[in-house]
């Protein structure tokens, strides 16, 4: 197996462990607050102006008008299969 296919394994179990503690949290938006924080990224948090919420985990990106519709988002993007692809140029 070549070393960027490894990548691409590494980072695609990652994104199923990272949606399965999502799918499991009693509070979405926290965890996933934690799990940025966790791998040293900066968080935010929205101070009631209306634009444009980013949230960047796992090589995957989830974009909403607000913290909860980027957490859908990505998730909805993390149980896409073609998350795969995005995962080969992160």
């Amino acid at each position: 197996m070549h070393q960027i296919e490894r990548r691409v394994d590494s980072a695609m179990k990652n994104i199923e462990q990272v949606l399965a503690q999502l799918e499991q949290a009693a509070d979405p938006e926290q965890a996933v607050k934690a799990l940025v924080l966790a791998e040293g990224g900066t968080w935010v948090d929205p101070d009631g102006t209306p634009g444009i919420v980013e949230i960047q985990l796992a090589g995957l990106r989830g974009i909403g008008p607000s913290v909860a519709a980027a957490v859908d988002d990505w998730m909805q993007q993390a149980r896409t299969p073609h998350h795969a692809e995005h995962e080969r140029f992160a």
